[in-house]
């Protein structure tokens, strides 16, 4: 089944994915963003080759001119997109779904991803078979070498970095890329910040051997990688290279959790802000940052609100981190540069910086249901300071919470629950199932 939602469209390439299917999403984009010129990029999937081409097929006979990045991260083809040459941009990528998937995200002008409600105008004019003819005048296609160096080169010129200070550090870093975009952009960037790089899982061929997500459970390679060879961090991201997790000095995945709160940290050397999160993010960030404004799961809702009150700083959870200094969106590179900002003008090691802020437990769990669920319903299960039903339904204490809310892509609920202890979140959780049994 093709999975349509705010983050695009993604399916299994060999079942779902034809030229014909292409072309009616193309034709509806062309049709809804008004697109004469566009920038296309790709994970390391082994089906991104092939559908590139009828990217670059579909758009060229619509008189569209494309310049096509290759290999290419998602915030890189964000920060291209949003260059007053073109009007639109597509990623090749289904994130961190298995390597037999694929799909397409699509960014408007300004590099951001199409809103909700824009997304949702592009599906309907597939559904409705609206097309573009074939133009007589065929657009331009060309190859777009630069756009690493370019997507670099901006992310280090960020005020809230400071590049010489780690260049001094000489830092040694571990990265795994799963194979995946970031395959040769983050082992450059590190290099360019002075680090001694050791790279596993960096060929680009999309050849995933680990679960792509980076959660800590997957990343046993890197932890035993960076013990190995004694470094001082390490770093893995998912295939399209937008959000980061970290291994410690000592060998630990910390979670992607920290990957924000860290770099919020940092940030906050440089200058005081609010910071915008979704709900479901971690409360160790309410301890780093002035006020943290909460939206919905999603990273056009962070980004939304960012621009709504001019906060320069923000992201999510699952290890993605948005400087607006840099572009509006997701970006690993950012994530990694502010990390080792943090750590050259703390003079402290990972380990010891994380030592420093609150800790908490969090899981993230799931309910698989048949019907659907009245969140109204939920709202006496638990005796709490606050409620909160932006996105679900949230109940919240000073020192714990819990959330539920409805899966966009599954017949399932999501469950995201945080204390300080093991016990406190297992009594959330246990409560909640009790309760829907």
């Amino acid at each position: 089944m093709l999975i349509r939602s705010a983050s695009g469209l993604r399916g299994i390439a060999k079942d779902h994915f034809t030229p014909e299917l292409i072309d009616k999403y193309i034709s509806a984009f062309i049709n809804t963003q008004n697109i004469k010129s566009c920038v296309i990029g790709r994970d390391g999937r082994p089906s991104g080759k092939q559908i590139a081409l009828w990217v670059i097929d579909s758009l060229h006979k619509k008189g569209v001119n494309v310049d096509n990045c290759g290999l290419a991260t998602t915030p890189t083809m964000q920060i291209m997109t949003e260059k007053e040459n073109y009007d639109g941009g597509i990623v090749i990528t289904a994130s961190h779904n298995p390597s037999e998937y694929n799909g397409l995200k699509f960014l408007q002008n300004d590099g951001t991803f199409l809103s909700p409600e824009q997304c949702e105008e592009l599906f309907k004019a597939v559904d409705q078979n609206i097309s573009v003819e074939n133009s007589e005048s065929l657009g331009v296609v060309s190859d777009y070498s630069t756009a690493n160096k370019e997507h670099i080169h901006k992310v280090l010129s960020a005020k809230c970095i400071d590049v010489e200070s780690v260049i001094q550090k000489k830092f040694t870093v571990v990265i795994d890329t799963v194979n995946g975009a970031g395959s040769y952009i983050l082992p450059t960037l590190c290099e360019q910040l002075g680090c001694k790089v050791i790279t596993i899982n960096c060929k680009g061929d999309g050849n995933f051997t680990r679960i792509p997500e980076p959660l800590a459970e997957n990343l046993q390679s890197l932890e035993k990688k960076v013990l190995e060879v004694g470094a001082d961090i390490g770093f893995a991201t998912d295939p399209d290279g937008d959000r980061l997790s970290i291994v410690s000095n000592n060998g630990t995945a910390i979670g992607e959790e920290y990957s924000l709160v860290l770099a919020v940290k940092n940030f906050m050397n440089f200058q005081s802000s609010m910071v915008v999160t979704n709900l479901s993010t971690s409360m160790m960030l309410d301890s780093i940052a002035n006020k943290t404004i909460r939206t919905k799961i999603g990273e056009a809702h962070v980004v939304q609100k960012m621009n709504e009150l001019n906060i320069s700083i923000g992201g999510e959870g699952n290890g993605g981190v948005i400087l607006k200094e840099a572009h509006l969106g997701r970006d690993s590179l950012v994530a990694i540069s502010m990390i080792l900002s943090l750590l050259s003008t703390s003079g402290k090691s990972i380990t010891e910086e994380i030592a420093e802020i609150p800790k908490y437990l969090m899981i993230k769990d799931k309910i698989r249901i048949n019907k659907n669920i009245d969140f109204d319903s939920l709202e006496t299960i638990f005796d709490c300071d606050e409620i909160n039903k932006l996105d679900g339904i949230k109940f919240s204490w000073p020192d714990k919470w819990i959330h539920i809310r409805k899966s966009n892509t599954e017949p399932i609920i999501r469950i995201f629950a945080e204390a300080s202890t093991q016990l406190e979140v297992d009594e959330l959780i246990n409560t909640l199932k009790n309760y829907l049994k």
